[in-house]
């Protein structure tokens, strides 16, 4: 019987479950024709169990999780084909995915399991459950694809699946002092970077001891860190593998320095940071979910928008959200001021190239500040577009990581406090994944329709997944039933509020546009002719502005 031991990180993510949030990845697939059962489980036995870990339950001991083989293994056991009740439409199929969201999966069989529903609109959609300990978004969407082809009568042969190389990791007493000398770096940092750079030193000096002074905040949490942070500092940045030669290269010293430094800096800062604006969709969780899907935005449509504003198809589709989030909140009879915030994690993907295909959790957290309190859409869109590149340039994501990794080593009741310092500073996880461009078929049925949901944790409430599909961009929103009963409601919005950025879009380029929130949901309530006469000596300047960005890109596209 086949043992392996579970990764720090993956076992952090096993032991993450709670009352109100359970760490599982839900998707749904909806297609445009009854799924041939008996081609599917063919599909599953060749193209997914070739997958060790969906034939393999979990054994925690407290101490370490191992992964075992389960010589009981029954597909049948984990493949349940149910009916909707009543219509067998669009609400029924949600009230299901929210039922099953909030059911645990058996800790005695592998941690998957699959509904396929065979009496939905015509055709049949497939729910998905698969525990976050076994892969991450990125991967398992890889794994469920690697199931599809782009030709209904393709056949349903098995496919091979990458074998990951094993690699010994060199010993952290390597020449030049390894990675242990990195880790003695964190604590304390100071007096550390002084003895290994010797007249470097001087410069880094201050930084250091920043550094030092912040991440002495982690109280309890700094011993467990500093004695496990090996492994996400190996696993998160190649800089560091370059330790081993600053004999040759000095100035490869001061980089790794600064790397160290800036580490400790970043996880004191997501110890201490503070928390987003409270408002309603902000609290105490419960054990109930709640899950809403719009149609499909045309992609077309956000890459011109795009290409026009200089911003990428993320900031525009973010940017949407937040105005989505702020609409639906103001429609409860809330303020929302001006300089409102909601902090969104945001998973960030940190498997290098080519390696996509392996299962485990390689991924780290980045918490971008949503500016609900901006009603101007175009204001909007350049405020994502700026806190997004700050957090590319920061080591968030790889920190963050690191953390979990030390959280798998860690007894749980440190491991919830830790999670606390994030999960109470933040009100969402966001997901943003680019599909595939053309459509897929699986035994032989199109799909139609693609969303997926990652778990939130502690009192997280509210997941966003956005993920592109065949031309199309598909929101799906999973909420908590106590903080947000109608998640349909944000749902809604979200291509209202990118019909707003369009619209405004429109008017900037004839002189119509309000440069500050009020003005801006004025002009969208009174018309372009009174907002015109109101606003148009206060908006003058930033009209001009755009308008010659606008004009310099159309003709560089010219040329």
């Amino acid at each position: 019987m086949a043992k392996i031991k579970m990764s720090s990180v993956d076992t952090a993510w096993l032991r993450m479950d709670s009352t109100t949030n359970l760490m599982m990845i839900v998707g749904v697939m909806v297609f445009d024709t009854p799924l041939d059962v008996a081609r599917f489980k063919a599909l599953l036995e060749g193209r997914l169990l070739p997958y060790a870990r969906f034939k393999q339950y979990v054994v925690d001991d407290g101490m370490a999780a191992h992964w075992v083989d389960d010589e009981k293994f029954d597909l049948d056991a984990h493949l349940h084909r149910v009916r909707l009740p009543g219509a067998g439409g669009e609400r029924e199929l949600q009230a299901m995915v929210a039922d099953l969201a909030s059911e645990r999966l058996d800790k005695g069989k592998p941690l998957w399991q699959m509904h396929l529903v065979e009496n939905y609109q015509g055709g049949s959609a497939l729910i998905s459950r698969i525990h976050h300990c076994i892969a991450d978004g990125i991967a398992l969407i890889g794994v469920l694809l690697n199931m599809t082809d782009e030709d209904p009568n393709a056949a349903d042969t098995p496919r091979d699946i990458p074998r990951p190389k094993i690699k010994k990791f060199a010993a952290a007493n390597n020449a030049g002092g390894g990675l242990e000398a990195v880790l003695q770096a964190l604590g304390p940092i100071g007096a550390q970077i002084q003895a290994g750079l010797g007249p470097a030193a001087g410069a880094l000096a201050p930084v250091a001891g920043m550094a030092q002074q912040v991440f002495d905040k982690l109280g309890p949490l700094k011993a467990p860190i500093e004695s496990a942070m090996d492994e996400g500092m190996r696993m998160g940045t190649k800089v560091v593998a370059k330790y081993s030669r600053w004999v040759d290269d000095p100035t490869q010293a001061v980089d790794t320095a600064k790397i160290a430094a800036g580490f400790a800096q970043e996880l004191a800062y997501l110890a201490t940071m503070p928390t987003d604006t409270a408002t309603r969709l902000k609290g105490k969780t419960g054990t109930v979910k709640c899950v809403a899907w719009s149609e499909p935005l045309d992609l077309v449509r956000v890459k011109d928008v795009g290409y026009v504003l200089g911003c990428s198809v993320n900031d525009v589709l973010l940017a949407s959200v937040a105005g989505a989030i702020r609409s639906y909140i103001i429609s409860k009879g809330d303020s929302v001021e001006s300089g409102a915030l909601l902090r969104a994690f945001v998973p960030v993907n940190l498997r290098p190239k080519g390696k996509e295909y392996k299962l485990g959790n390689q991924f780290g957290l980045v918490g971008l500040e949503l500016p609900i309190g901006e009603a101007n859409p175009i204001a909007r869109v350049f405020e994502v577009r700026k806190r997004m590149n700050a957090l590319k340039t920061g080591y968030q994501a790889v920190v963050s990581m690191a953390l979990l990794g030390v959280l798998g080593y860690v007894p749980k009741a440190v491991q919830r406090q830790a999670l606390g310092l994030l999960s109470d500073k933040g009100t969402a996880v966001m997901t943003n994944v680019p599909g595939p461009a053309n459509p897929l078929y699986l035994a032989g049925s199109k799909i139609v329709q693609n969303m997926f949901w990652v778990p939130q944790s502690g009192n997280v409430g509210i997941g966003v997944s956005i993920l592109s599909y065949a031309g199309g961009v598909q929101f799906g929103l999973i909420t908590d039933r106590k903080l947000c009963p109608d998640p349909e409601n944000i749902i809604s919005n979200f291509s209202v509020e990118f019909d707003k950025l369009m619209t405004s879009l429109m008017w900037l380029e004839n002189g119509f546009v309000g440069a500050d929130a009020s003005a801006f949901d004025n002009m969208l309530t009174t018309g372009a002719e009174a907002m015109a006469e109101a606003t148009i000596e206060a908006v003058a300047a930033p009209v001009r502005a755009v308008k010659k960005a606008i004009a310099s890109k159309r003709k560089s596209a010219k040329s």
